[in-house]
């Protein structure tokens, strides 16, 4: 009866039975149909097999009203609802579900709406912004909460509460706060009252522009059939009455290489110490590399020949696109901790951090998953390296690429472009980008210049351990 295909995404009625022996009546449903998946949503109709049948190959009266019924229903909700996702390239069973679920905007909160965006998200193996809608709802959720609180004194033990649990973001010590925010409650005062709050809680500016930009997405709705705040009650933007968002300059989080050099050096037998030290230096000699690259690195990514790493960063993976290499050269303290700090069996994760997980799409979720969980304990580690060194005591992993970026670029004085190259970042406009060519000769130069030369490295090569001076 309706058999419809659009840009992959296919929809069907379809009857399922139960049992081996099709003898009761079963209920009818639509089948929708993507990259070989499908799910089934009810028609609320019921049939035997002999009536299925009736009803697809005979005109019957009786049908009629039913027939007509399921057809506008696909006409006036299911195929448009479709025809947009596949234009907008933007389908996902979750935003479909979204969309049925709340074809009334004015039925659904403004948490509910993060949720189903996270939801979506989190099923096309978009973790990493999963995370940073998550952060925000979180981060309203508290104000939210804050707001509710009558008493001074409550309010000034939740804000300290706030600060003792910044960084706790998985486990039983994470604040998990949970309210109900409505969007008519999302006016300029309600969000200039909240941007005071969160400074108030240690949040800094640039992460107040993240909440807020990413809020502003949620109200805008432009996967859905309409935004959810419109005209006056639209709360952003530059004129008299609306709230702006704050820019917030980026946060310096860059060392003097002379810094990386201390921490290099530091001695400790504590082994949790000792892992943030050595995965911290990893990182800046390893083209200032970020640390869910690290966890993924295997051992078929380091090329003999070259001696280097090469891979594809998983942040600027995009289908449809050339992919694009990243080149790290294999600096003998790389090896060295390697030895150290890899498994011993090469033939899987240079780093045990994601052992006993294929790295597959499916486990996309489980990988960030323990990649979140082998940080926090490493940025914890380095907080106290930085502390008995007398560094920023806000050490984590993000300083080893600004580190390294801004020591090539600004001490070095490395063409941006080639810089760009070696961390992975997008060259497209750089119209003179694609005759900068680097040879594994030229990296490895590069990147020993950054080697403290009063420490002397020992590595090993196909025969026999050397000493790199």
């Amino acid at each position: 009866m309706i058999h419809y295909r659009n840009n992959g995404i296919g929809v069907k009625l379809i009857r399922k039975k139960r049992y081996q022996k099709d003898v009761t009546t079963e209920p009818i449903y639509w089948q929708v149909t993507y990259k070989r998946k499908s799910r089934l949503y009810s028609t609320g109709f019921s049939y035997t097999v002999e009536e299925w049948d009736d009803f697809l190959n005979k005109q019957l009266r009786k049908h009629k009203e039913t027939k007509e019924t399921l057809q506008n229903y696909f006409d006036e909700t299911l195929k448009p609802l479709i025809k947009k996702f596949a234009e907008r390239n933007s389908f996902s069973f979750a935003a479909l579900e979204r969309t049925l679920k709340r074809k009334d905007n004015e039925n659904i909160s403004v948490d509910e709406a993060f949720q189903d965006k996270i939801d979506s998200l989190i099923e096309d193996n978009k973790i990493g912004n999963s995370k940073i809608y998550t952060s925000a709802i979180n981060a309203l959720m508290k104000f939210k909460h804050y707001k509710r609180l009558r008493k001074n004194a409550d309010k000034k033990a939740f804000i300290e509460k706030c600060i003792e649990c910044k960084h706790i973001t998985v486990g039983d010590k994470a604040l998990k706060i949970k309210e109900k925010i409505l969007f008519e409650e999302i006016t300029p005062e309600f969000l200039t009252e909240c941007e005071k709050f969160w400074l108030d809680i240690e949040i800094v500016y640039a992460t107040i522009g993240i909440n807020m930009r990413t809020l502003r997405a949620i109200i805008k709705n432009e996967e859905g059939e309409k935004p959810y705040l419109t005209d006056e009650a639209y709360p952003f933007g530059k004129k008299r009455g609306k709230y702006s968002i704050p820019e917030g300059g980026r946060r310096e989080i860059s060392l003097q290489v002379e810094d990386i050099w201390k921490i290099e050096n530091y001695e400790t037998d504590n082994n949790s110490l000792a892992i943030a030290r050595d995965i911290f230096v990893f990182m800046f000699y390893g083209n200032g590399l970020n640390f869910g690259d690290v966890c993924r690195l295997r051992y078929e990514n380091i090329d003999a020949a070259s001696k280097e790493i090469v891979f594809l960063r998983k942040k600027t993976l995009r289908e449809g696109e050339k992919p694009t290499f990243i080149y790290v050269p294999l600096l003998p303290p790389m090896v060295e901790i390697i030895n150290r700090h890899g498994n011993k069996n090469q033939d899987g994760y240079i780093f045990p951090f994601l052992n006993g997980i294929e790295p597959i799409s499916e486990n996309e979720k489980q990988i960030k998953d323990a990649i979140n969980l082998a940080l926090t304990p490493i940025n914890s580690s380095l907080k106290v390296i930085a502390n008995k060194l007398e560094l920023d005591p806000e050490l984590s992993t993000s300083y080893t690429r600004n580190t390294y970026v801004t020591h090539l670029t600004s001490e070095m004085l490395i063409n941006p472009i080639v810089v760009k190259k070696m961390v992975g970042h997008s060259t497209k406009k750089d119209v003179t980008a694609g005759y900068v060519n680097l040879n594994a000769k030229k990296r490895k130069e590069m990147n020993s210049k950054l080697l403290n030369p009063e420490r002397k490295y020992t590595t090993i090569d196909s025969v026999k351990a050397v000493e790199v001076g």
